[in-house]
């Protein structure tokens, strides 16, 4: 994948660089290296109202989501292809008839494979082929290239330090920027991108959020902190790190007066193993825990203590509502959210096997179901009626077949595919 690597520097920050990954297609930035799939019509597409932005974890850079991109522009590329030539016959055919009506545009809509209720497991078979795509997705008639970026947060792969956070010659502390800053930072970033490269306000774009790990919550928390300035009509979270845990109290204290080891030991586990796990989670993962990019996540339980609220918002004209924005497409009344979550057994085997050496039976007795009701919360984010257990804007959480944590590296085709029908069920 070759995305044209950019450097950025923010007004508000102005001695640090920020590394970006970009496609900007049909501006004057487009050029024929940008992909690989896409070697000599990339700046000849038509330049598009939606911008799709990718958000890192703590431990990957954005080089985890170029197998990913790659693969996704060339569905989009494929798709793109068809439905011009579709479009092409369609009018072709509408007045070579003189009927007056016009049927399509040559693209049906998909026929459902997934289920519409409980979890739904995605193996990377399945992911690449039909059984991604649902009833009622709406395709437009001009499937556009969407504006791509992807980048490394201040302190995190090839950007530079954040230059707010302390000078570590002289405080050697590993608390820096808060998860607030990043958000200003990313919003900071957008309405560079979307004036400098894309020529737009950034409220006339459509953007979507695809997402792994900490990424997720701090896309909640740009929204929060955005609404109503940022139009964010899509999220795609991947195995988002639960924001309101501190990792450490998943797992009963042997050692607390209320313990009961009748009624707190799951199968195949004993105190000493739940002791340990708790040891090697506190070193590691407790948000007091530092990190190299000086992310302070202490205060995160704090800002969203619940994975089902503060509810993700869009702002919408009611004015407008029932208009179409570049004649394209209805108004999006409320955000889409899917939520994907990792293979338990693949999970707990990366656990048992890796550094921490925490037994399977640790990590699917308590961890794993923590995280499944956690992402659970996520997916009511965006419902039209939080009390209501037949939700449409609902749709059940996805099991990743096969992936770990960083789902974008271990299934960057099923990644793919999911970013693809996101962006089709908003018809864009």
């Amino acid at each position: 994948m070759k995305l044209q690597d950019i450097s950025l520097t923010l007004p508000h920050k102005p001695s640090a660089s920020l590394r970006i990954s970009a496609l900007f297609p049909g501006t004057s930035m487009s050029t024929s290296n940008f992909a690989d799939s896409l070697p000599d019509i990339t700046a000849a597409l038509p330049p598009s109202s939606t911008l799709l932005v990718f958000l890192n974890g703590l431990i990957l850079p954005r080089s985890s989501w170029f197998e990913a991109i790659s693969r996704f522009l060339r569905i989009r590329d494929k798709q793109r292809r068809r439905s011009s030539t579709s479009s092409s016959y369609s009018s072709s055919s509408s007045s070579s008839s003189n009927t007056g009506s016009k049927t399509g545009t040559g693209i049906g809509t998909v026929p459902e494979k997934n289920g519409s209720h409980g979890n739904t497991s995605m193996s990377a078979t399945a992911a690449a082929g039909e059984s991604a795509y649902e009833n009622g997705l709406h395709v437009p008639e001009i499937m556009k290239i969407p504006n791509i970026l992807t980048y490394d947060r201040f302190g995190q792969g090839a950007s530079d330090p954040d230059p707010s956070d302390p000078d570590p010659a002289v405080d050697d502390t590993p608390y820096g920027h808060t998860p607030e800053d990043v958000v200003d930072d990313l919003h900071q970033m957008l309405l560079l991108v979307s004036r400098q490269f894309l020529a737009r306000d950034l409220k006339e774009l459509d953007v979507v959020i695809v997402a792994n790990s900490i990424g997720c919550p701090l896309a909640r928390l740009y929204n929060g902190r955005y609404f109503p300035d940022v139009q964010v009509v899509g999220y795609l979270f991947l195995d988002s790190m639960m924001a309101n845990s501190d990792f450490v109290s998943v797992f009963p204290d042997p050692e607390a007066p209320g313990f009961d080891p009748a009624k707190d030991l799951r199968e195949g586990v004993d105190e000493e193993a739940l002791r340990w796990t708790r040891k090697q989670f506190r070193e590691k993962f407790h948000p007091s825990v530092g990190d190299p990019e000086r992310l302070d996540r202490r205060g995160l339980r704090g800002l969203l203590p619940f994975s089902d609220k503060p509810r993700l918002r869009l702002p919408v004209d009611e004015q407008d509502q029932g208009t179409t924005r570049e004649g394209a497409r209805k108004r999006i009344a409320l955000p889409r959210v899917i939520v994907i979550g990792h293979d338990w057994d693949v999970f707990a085997e990366n656990n048992e096997k890796g550094p921490m050496s925490i037994p399977k039976a640790v990590i699917n007795g308590y961890m794993n179901p923590a995280w499944q009701r956690y992402n659970e919360g996520l997916t009511r984010l965006a419902a039209v009626d939080s009390e209501s257990d037949g939700d449409q804007n609902v749709v059940p959480v996805k099991i990743a077949k096969g992936c770990g944590h960083f789902i974008q590296k271990d299934d960057p085709e099923m990644v793919a595919r999911e970013v693809d029908l996101l962006l089709r069920r908003l018809g864009l």
